[in-house]
């Protein structure tokens, strides 16, 4: 039997609530499997019962709040690596100086930035880089430039860097602004003394531009309205690799799942028309295009490239659903969804409660659904939740040692015994 490692995530939860307001899909014959709804109406709305559930599920916390909400934030902090074209094409850009530097693919997957000359402010994600001549292979530069010897670049191996930036990364969905605590090295980073400031006193920092060390001593958080999510900022940036950590409450924005059919595909590219001007370029990048039904079904394949006034999608190729290459390529008319591999915040322990909040909140939406999903949620899930949160431990202790139990009020609290050494 297979052993429990996440939970679940939001395409389950939609197929669950699609399946008991019988609107999932069942391919183009109606004898396939069950999958999620792929008229955008219908699968709207089961989005929207999931994400609303879930946020009534954080609502009806216990008195004292949800324990599991209690988290701690860990950001890699990452040097830039920066350098000067000395020769470039469309689709891709060689720094000689580098040459024999780095092993081959040492910056794939990261995002390159040119930050001056030709190609200025624009990027691509590296799909392949070649040690031996310090090349970089891309799709194209986002605003469709061909890099030359003028075009100075900066790439940072992190996929949470923003814009290649070292001094910025962007925090995780379940992060909502809610701070618990000071911010702190991780232990054994060889750094030490960093603490909480305001963005606007970083931006002050910056406009004198000093480095010290190859560790920041100053962060703050702010919005990233291009993500909707938050971001860390660091100042000085770093020039050496460390880790930081800091203690939040997680919160819960919503869950974003895309499915639709496809209008044409190939051996690196899916395309889909109806997606133009939905959603900016690279919106995609990074996630996964899964085919659900048609020609390719079960293949998979990441987006490396999203251009949003053609609708296509660049992989690197389609995998088989073993993760073996040369899977069968797509065509028009297939059924694919973008898996952002999103689970619902809670954690596994809950995802009985979970599945039962999404029920009941699909027996209130859809007017067929009337199977007592919503009792049952309120008068065994919900206190079984409860009950589950009060037994839980923080995720992270300190040094485990025995104590004693001790009770005041409805408060319980443990008290450390003494260290005792025995003397033979």
């Amino acid at each position: 039997m297979a052993e429990p490692t996440s939970a679940l995530t939001f395409y389950d939860l939609i197929l669950r609530v699609a399946k008991a307001a019988e609107c999932a899909y069942y391919g183009a014959t109606g004898q396939e499997r069950a999958m999620i709804p792929i008229e955008p109406e219908v699968l709207d709305r089961c989005k929207m019962v999931v994400n609303d559930a879930i946020r009534g599920f954080i609502a009806a916390a216990p008195v004292h709040g949800w324990r599991w909400r209690n988290r701690d934030m860990e950001v890699n902090l990452v040097r830039a690596y920066t350098g000067t074209a000395t020769a470039g094409a469309a689709a891709s850009l060689t720094d000689g100086g580098i040459a024999g530097d780095y092993a081959n693919d040492f910056f794939n997957n990261y995002t390159l930035r040119i930050t001056a000359g030709t190609g200025a402010e624009e990027y691509a994600v590296v799909t392949d880089y070649v040690g031996a001549t310090g090349q970089f292979l891309f799709a194209a530069l986002s605003g469709g430039s061909t890099p030359d010897t003028t075009s100075q670049y900066r790439i940072c191996r992190s996929t949470q860097v923003i814009d290649s930036d070292p001094s910025r990364y962007l925090l995780t969905q379940d992060f909502q602004g809610e701070l618990a605590g000071d911010i702190t090295f991780k232990a054994e980073s060889n750094a030490c003394g960093i603490e909480w400031t305001s963005e606007t006193d970083i931006r002050r920092n910056r406009e004198i531009d000093i480095t010290t060390g190859d560790a920041p001593f100053v962060a703050a958080i702010e919005p990233n309205a291009a993500k909707r999510r938050w971001e860390l900022v660091v100042d000085p940036w770093p020039t050496g690799e460390h880790t930081v950590v800091f203690p939040y409450k997680a919160g819960f924005d919503n869950m974003s799942l895309v499915a639709s059919t496809a209008t044409g595909g190939g051996a690196t590219s899916l395309t889909d028309t109806a997606m133009i001007g939905l959603y900016p370029d690279d919106y995609f990048n990074g996630q996964t295009i899964r085919i659900l039904s048609g020609t390719g079904r079960t293949s998979y394949a990441v987006v490396t490239d999203y251009v949003s006034s053609t609708g296509v999608f660049t992989v690197a190729d389609w995998l088989y659903q073993d993760g073996t290459a040369g899977g069968t390529n797509p065509a028009a008319s297939s059924v694919y969804y973008l898996d952002t591999a999103e689970t619902h915040p809670c954690g596994m322990q809950f995802d009985s409660a979970i599945v039962a909040a999404c029920l009941a909140k699909a027996e209130e939406e859809f007017a067929d659904v009337k199977r007592g999903y919503l009792e049952k949620y309120l008068s065994t899930d919900l206190p079984q939740a409860h009950a589950i949160d009060g037994r839980s431990a923080p995720r992270k202790l300190g040094r485990g040692r025995s104590g004693l139990m001790k009770r005041e009020g409805d408060a319980v609290y443990y008290t450390q015994r003494g260290v005792v050494t025995y003397e033979t």
